[in-house]
């Protein structure tokens, strides 16, 4: 099997058969059998299916047939000669055709499933072409050295080599990819990533990624270049598996909870949602778990390739021990060939497992930041009244943008955790191999550091807890500044504002300074480890023992493992630190997550009920508060429209709310379906066009478009904007009137196109002709929600009389509901409502004008009959006024009129200009080199002095670092040292000193980046 005089202690080696046929055949067999499963595993889950029959995979089954074919033959001929072949001449080609067969049976599966190449493919060809490389030299060897025909030997030859070819050309096939497949999950487009129609090989080397290198390469990169991202990292994939395991970990944290409450948690059907309830237990549910089941493969995956990468690492240090021995040795030149070409192998493999480590690792925290930040946002559109009240907007955006983002950049680097210390014993062991017991005064210097830096990280972690607080309530300032910009600006309150944030900011910025002075030391501390440790460790090593003597092969095989020891011992204060936030981000992030939630079952959706609104029995809060709707009554029959009236603070929008299901029900049963469609009181406005306002996604239909946006009366509006429809809206609207928001929302609603509209009050900002048009146009019986069902809140009466039913809200309560004309007759609240809206409107409409005579017939109560005289009396002697005034007031309007059309002619007449429909014009970045300019802007910004001494340490840090090695590399290489102890302490105090010239310019430096 093995024969050491044939395969290394000769100038010409080569592998005995026996070896050839089992080990350099079985392992890449083996290989296709065990990583089979996870092929099937990517197979199962793979969103394609069904790739059309191709030359490529056509050709591939040919193959791999020929194959089959050629070692039937080698087991035919090993029977044919029984009892004179070895038995592993029967078993190698047995599994060699039971492998070949299943490799055609994965061709054909990935095929069947979608999948366009296929890695465990490629590896097993590309380890059996490999691994028949030796086998190839022993068959042309053996030729050459045959001095007598035989016709057998030439077959098996002729024969091999086919095979040989064969391998070779299935690895070359499986650089391509297959056809695109017939069915997808996914939509396919022409800017999908090209890493998903890349093959096997192509990924590794990130040669998918070449094309855009070239672009960007030949012209400035710009948006329109880039790829869409790929699906599965998109947040309409990531964040439903996110949920599905944090709702599983709320159900288990929520039913193990010990309370004194009878039941602390539910679920509610198939909706996947949560109901939080009041509990006095402090435990609350963990992001972590509901990461880890989540995301956990693909982490443990390259967690698997960061090992594959650590172990080879330290490979290279023993390679080239082999190699420098080699050098002083009589050993023939093959030998150092293997050690060169090894060495290569290792390093390209080791470099190609960093990169594909990396890659997964920044993949799966852009993963976790997505999924984290829409159960943030999702959190943030259902969490309840009460809880709202505690959570700030700042504290929600910094969530989202700075908490979220943690997790991201600990991804990356959390393997060192455990890599870090394995790589740090792995070049302890082979440093005890090469300095013995020396090794432990290096280790001791690291068991002392490690306390003195846990006592830096907790101070850390306390002050990061301070800076997100601050953090908060700047951001929180700021977005009130933004908000309300314009008040600040007429009311000339900029300084004062603008003291209340720098005031925050001294705040965070002591806290930084801290943080950042911490940080230098704990920098200071692990950057002298690595080259304290060695110090301590070749001192002791040539001190403790005369015949210790410090050689090449000692000192650069040593120093070799001493860099590597560097690299883990240099994360560690950064991973620290990041540890540190990112525990602080988890806390504020599950107490958010973990806050009540408005309950689903407020609203329910019981189709069997024949009215598509119900309330029966309605009692509502705002949170904990006491209760702002009680005895709520209410049913709405299909395609009626309702109104609901009722002085201000009555809880006209608290029953729209209430319907929606954003109000604790305290009690009772609210029924909803269909559709639902909410126009608000504050319209709300996106930062688009007027037009996308209004579709709002919906897909664009002219005919239906123009109905609205007339019957909304946008139409002299639009043809008003510089742009038309076009013109873009500002953040909130800011260049319409309040108005026209009004009017853009209604419109968004009507084209929703939905069963029931919810209108709080849309009347409310427009002129009452142009409210009357809108009723008669939208809202009304003859207008385009008359078949709708809908829910008016108003104070305009006038629209009452139109309305199927009327309920009027007095202190929380429906005091009256009934039709128009019911109500009037009864003479209670509604009259009341009339009258009270009669005494506060002054100018003269003619409808108000008949209310009055319906309320003066009907002959009410004395209160109200004298309410309405009184009404009456102010309104002729405010009409007597006027008359007074007329032609004053004529003359003016007169005036103003004639003003407005010479404006009006004098614009006209004015050159024209191109029409500004887009407020917030496209950025445009530089592009070329940066200027020097930019340069000095920036070493002015950080200061003169610091800039050149940020530079100077630099150099000077690099400096001591180059100059340490080249004086080891001296101190191994001088024979003297070796018998002179003078001149060993000599070497060791001026190595010695430059470590000590490191450490001190690396803590000035720490020092100098602090603010």
């Amino acid at each position: 099997f093995w024969d050491l005089n044939r395969t290394w202690y000769t100038d010409d080696p080569d592998l005995t058969p026996c070896f050839q046929q089992t080990v350099l055949v079985w392992t890449p067999c083996a290989f296709l059998w065990v990583f089979s499963l996870l092929e099937l595993y990517y197979m199962r889950r793979s969103p394609n299916k069904d790739i059309p029959w191709s030359f490529l995979n056509l050709s591939k089954l040919a193959l791999i047939g020929l194959l089959i074919v050629l070692t039937i033959v080698d087991l035919a001929n090993a029977i044919s000669t029984d009892g004179v072949s070895a038995p592993v001449y029967y078993y190698t080609p047995a599994i060699k055709i039971a492998t070949f067969a299943f490799a055609a049976i994965i061709v054909f599966l990935n095929k069947r499933y979608g999948m366009r190449t296929s890695g465990l493919l490629f590896m097993f060809w590309l380890l059996l072409t490999i691994f028949s490389i030796p086998r190839v030299r022993t068959e042309i060897r053996e030729h050459e050295a045959r001095l007598v025909a035989d016709t057998w030997a030439e077959y098996q030859l002729i024969s091999f080599m086919i095979f040989f070819a064969g391998t070779v050309l299935l690895l070359l096939l499986n650089f391509f990819v297959d056809k695109p497949p017939r069915e997808s999950k996914y939509e396919i487009t022409a800017k999908d990533c090209p890493e998903l129609s890349a093959s096997f090989p192509s990924r590794i080397f990130f040669a998918w990624f070449d094309r855009l290198a070239w672009i960007g390469f030949k012209k400035p990169l710009e948006v329109e270049d880039l790829w869409h991202m790929k699906p599965e990292d998109s947040s309409k994939e990531v964040a439903p598996a996110f949920l599905e395991h944090w709702n599983k970990t709320l159900e288990k944290t929520y039913q193990t909870r010990e309370t004194s409450n009878e039941a602390s948690f539910k679920k509610f059907g198939n909706t996947g949602r949560v109901d939080f309830r009041t509990t006095k237990s402090k435990s609350i549910a963990s992001i972590l778990p509901a990461l880890v089941k989540t995301f956990g493969g693909t982490f443990l995956f390259g967690s698997f390739l960061k090992l594959g990468q650590d172990l080879l690492t330290f490979a290279s240090p023993q390679i080239l021990k082999l190699l420098i021995n080699f050098v002083s040795s009589d050993d023939p030149m093959w030998k150092g060939l293997l050690y060169a070409i090894t060495m290569f192998i290792v390093a390209g493999t080791q470099t190609l497992l960093l990169g594909q480590y990396f890659n997964r690792m920044f993949f799966v925290g852009l993963r976790i930041r997505t999924a984290l930040i829409s159960a943030i946002y999702r959190k943030a559109l259902i969490i309840s009244n009460s809880a709202r009240k505690t959570s700030t907007v700042g504290e929600i955006v910094n969530l989202m943008a700075v908490d979220a983002q943690r997790f991201m950049d600990l991804t990356t680097y959390i393997n060192m955790i455990w890599s870090a210390p394995l790589q740090i014993a792995l070049a302890l062991f082979f440093l005890w191999q090469i300095l013995g017991p020396s090794v432990l005064a290096g280790l001791a210097v690291m068991i002392i550091l490690i306390p003195v830096n846990g006592v830096i990280a907790n101070m850390i972690k306390t002050l990061q807890i301070k800076q997100m607080k601050n953090k908060d309530e700047r951001v929180k300032l700021m977005n009130e500044v933004l908000s309300g910009i314009k008040v600040l600006k007429l009311y000339a309150w900029e300084p004062s504002f603008e003291q209340q944030v720098l005031k925050i900011r001294d705040k965070e910025v002591k806290v930084l300074k801290s943080a950042a002075y911490l940080n230098a030391g704990t920098s200071f501390i692990w950057s002298c480890a690595p080259f304290l440790v060695s110090l301590v460790t070749f001192a002791t090593y040539v001190l403790v023992d005369e015949n210790n003597v410090l050689d090449a092969s000692t000192a650069f095989v040593s120093l070799s493992l001493f860099n590597i020891l560097r690299f883990p011992l240099s994360m560690l204060p950064m991973l620290i630190s990041n540890m540190v936030q990112t525990s602080v981000s988890v806390k504020r992030i599950n107490t958010f997550l973990n806050q009540e939630e408005l309950d689903p079952d407020n609203v329910q959706h019981d189709e069997k009920e024949s009215s598509p609104l119900l309330i029966e029995n309605g009692v509502f809060s705002w949170g904990e508060e006491e209760t702002t709707l009680k005895n709520i009554n209410v049913r709405v029959e299909r395609n009626q429209i309702v109104a609901v009236v009722g002085t201000v603070g009555s809880g006209k929008s608290s029953l729209l709310s209430a319907f929606l299901g954003e109000m604790d029900k305290v009690s009772g049963r609210v029924n909803t379906l269909g559709r639902i469609a909410y126009v608000s009181q504050q319209a709300w406005i996106q930062n688009a066009t007027l037009k996308d306002n209004i579709l709002f996604g919906k897909p664009y239909d002219e005919r239906r478009y123009q109905r609205i946006i007339e019957a909304c009366a946008l139409k002299p509006d639009i043809e008003m904007l510089p742009g038309g429809d076009m013109t873009e809206i500002g953040e909130k609207g800011i260049n319409l009137s309040g108005g026209q928001k009004q009017r853009v929302s209604l419109a968004r609603a009507v084209y929703n196109d939905a069963d029931v509209y919810f209108l709080d009050d849309p009347l409310s900002a427009v002129d009452s002709h142009v409210g009357k048009h809108i009723f008669e146009q939208v809202i009304g019986s003859s207008g385009l929600l008359g078949s709708k069902t809908r829910v008016l809140v108003t104070h305009g009466i006038t629209y009452l009389p139109e309305t199927d039913k009327i309920f009027v809200l007095r202190q929380g309560e429906i005091s009256e509901s009934g039709t128009y004309k019911e109500l009037m007759d009864r003479k209670g609240a509604f009259a009341e409502f009339l009258v009270q809206h009669l005494q506060e409107v002054n100018e003269e409409v003619e409808d108000l004008d008949e209310i009055k005579q319906q309320l003066e017939s009907t002959g009410g109560p004395i209160e109200i009959l004298n309410q309405l005289k009184r009404t009456n009396s102010k309104r002729s002697r405010s009409e007597s006024t006027s008359e007074t005034g007329s032609v004053k007031d004529i003359s003016r309007q007169n005036s103003t009129n004639d003003s407005n059309s010479s404006l009006r002619r004098r614009i006209s007449e004015k050159a024209p200009e191109v029409p500004k429909t887009k407020l917030i014009e496209q950025e445009k970045s530089e592009t070329g080199s940066v200027k020097w300019e930019v340069y000095k802007h920036y070493l002015k910004s950080i200061g003169l002095t610091l800039s050149v001494a940020t530079v100077l340490l630099n150099m000077v840090f690099q400096g001591f670092s180059i100059g340490s090695n080249l004086w080891l590399s001296r101190w191994s290489t001088d024979k003297e040292a070796e018998n002179d102890t003078g001149l060993r302490d000599m070497y060791l105090g001026v190595y010695g000193a430059f470590g000590a010239g490191q450490g001190r310019k690396e803590l000035q430096n720490g020092s100098s980046h602090s603010p």
